[in-house]
């Protein structure tokens, strides 16, 4: 999933740090991690459909740029 952040396009390609709750097989609350074309990377709360790790939404309000 790509979303437009601050100028930049952040790639969320299904990398989970962590997941904080399961709506069934298919929906997965979990923060998330991306990165830019710069290499830059950042984390962000998202839905993941669980099954195949995919990334299917993001909350933009959440994305943090990681040190």
């Amino acid at each position: 999933m790509e979303v437009q952040f601050k100028g930049k396009t952040i790639y969320f390609n299904g990398d989970v740090l962590d997941t904080f709750d399961e709506h069934g097989p298919y929906c997965h609350e979990v923060e998330a991690l991306g990165s830019d074309d710069d290499g830059v990377e950042y984390s962000a709360i998202g839905i993941s459909n669980g099954v195949h790790g995919e990334i299917i939404e993001i909350e933009e309000d959440t994305i943090e740029v990681l040190d």
